[in-house]
Parts: structure tokens; C-alpha cells; sequence
């Protein structure tokens, strides 16, 4: 502020200083700090809970572990299953290999697609008793550097699947992977005998996994 007389003779300056003195200042700036420290406070939680939702030794994430032509494979028998089991339904049986392959369903079918996947052989067998009806379609590569050897069981009553802890919350088909193209079909079909036979059960994780928490569980 600057007063005078009208002459001009007295002359006064005034330094005005800010009513807020900075405070406005240090409170954005310590906003700013907090909005960061919350952000990365966030970001290392949610690491954290995806390290720990890594898949187990006995199965294998099929968009992180198989090769193209693995999953290719994969896709085709996951695909292929709801099919096969609106058969079973229908049918009261399991359709054969080389109706599957009649019908153009891949895996199955021989196309060019099949030949570049490693031409899976294909075969089917059947395990009834008096509480369940399973099929296994164990296919194995003409081409062993492509892929080993791949298994779809269909659990036609998986409520009653033998050998696990928690049996209702098991999906009425699962696709296993075997590291030798010449793996012999299993003669028991339970989690614990494909594992310990060097099967691995192949999954498409997304997000949290109840499949994988039941058998946890069984495991442990």
C-alpha cells in the first residue's frame, strides 16, 4: 500500500503480506504425498495377493506354460467337452473318437490345423462302475517335439468322482497334460493317482480359482 500528501512531499510504502503465509501450499503438496503413499500402499497389496495365488506344482496355467500348439489343443478339447457331455446326456454314452471327428470337432478332426497341433492320435475309454460314468480321450502326438500327451476326462457323475475331499464343486470335465508323448491312460482316474502318475492338471486361471482352492484343500 502506498499513501502521500497532495503535494506530493510524504511518501509511505506498506508490504501487504498473505493471510494464508503458505498454508494453502504445504496442504496440496502434502495431499499429493498421501494420494502416493495410498497408490503404491495399493499396488504392493495387490502383488502381494498375486503371489500368493501362483499356480501349484501339480498344475499348469495353460496361457502362461503351453506352447502355441499346446494351446491349441487345450482350447479345441475345452471347447469340445460340453459338446461330448450334451451327448452323454442325450445318448446315455459317450461318443466315439471317430464320431467326434465325423462331426468336425477339434481336436479330432484331421485338418490341417490338427497336422501343425502334432497329429494327436486319439483314443477313448471308458470306466463305468455303480456310482460314476467317466470317459478318457487320451491323445498322443505323431510329433513328440510339439507336445507331450494330452487327457480329457469326462465325469458324467462328478459328485461322486472317487478320491476327493470336496467332489461336488468339480466341473463334470478336466483336461490333464502328460510330459511324455507316449503316457500310458490311467488305469485310476482320482487326482492323487493322475498326480502321482506324472499328470498335471491343465486350468484357465482367471481371477481368484475356487477349483484350484477345493483341491487345495484335498491336497493338503
Amino acid at each position: 500500500m502506498i499513501m502521500g500528501s497532495k503535494h506530493g512531499r510524504m511518501r509511505c510504502e506498506v508490504v501487504v503480506q498473505p493471510s494464508g503465509s503458505g498454508t494453502e501450499s504445504r496442504l496440496v503438496l502434502l495431499a499429493a504425498l498421501l494420494t502416493i503413499l495410498i497408490c503404491g500402499a495399493v499396488i504392493m497389496l495387490r502383488n502381494t495377493a498375486a503371489t500368493a495365488k501362483e499356480v501349484p506344482g501339480w498344475q499348469i496355467d495353460a496361457f502362461e506354460d503351453l506352447g502355441a500348439e499346446e494351446l491349441a489343443v487345450f482350447n479345441g478339447l475345452y471347447t469340445a467337452a460340453p459338446e461330448i457331455e450334451m451327448f452323454h446326456e442325450d445318448e446315455g454314452d459317450w461318443p466315439s473318437v471317430d464320431q467326434l471327428a465325423a462331426d468336425f470337432i477339434p481336436p479330432f478332426m484331421q485338418d490341417a490345423a490338427w497336422e501343425i497341433n502334432g497329429a494327436m492320435g486319439w483314443s477313448r475309454t471308458i470306466i463305468s462302475t455303480h456310482d460314476k460314468h467317466i470317459a478318457l480321450y487320451v491323445g498322443h502326438p505323431a510329433t513328440p517335439s510339439v507336445s507331450g500327451s494330452f487327457m480329457l476326462v469326462m465325469l458324467h457323475d462328478h459328485v461322486k468322482k472317487e478320491g476327493n475331499a470336496n467332489a461336488s464343486a468339480h466341473a463334470p470335465y478336466e483336461v490333464w497334460l502328460h510330459q511324455s508323448p507316449v503316457a500310458e491312460v490311467p488305469s485310476a482316474v482320482t487326482d492323487q493317482a493322475l498326480i502321482n502318475t506324472g499328470w498335471r492338471e491343465v486350468v484357465a486361471r482367471k481371477g481368484s480359482d475356487e477349483t484350484r482352492q477345493t483341491k487345495e484343500e484335498f491336497m493338503q
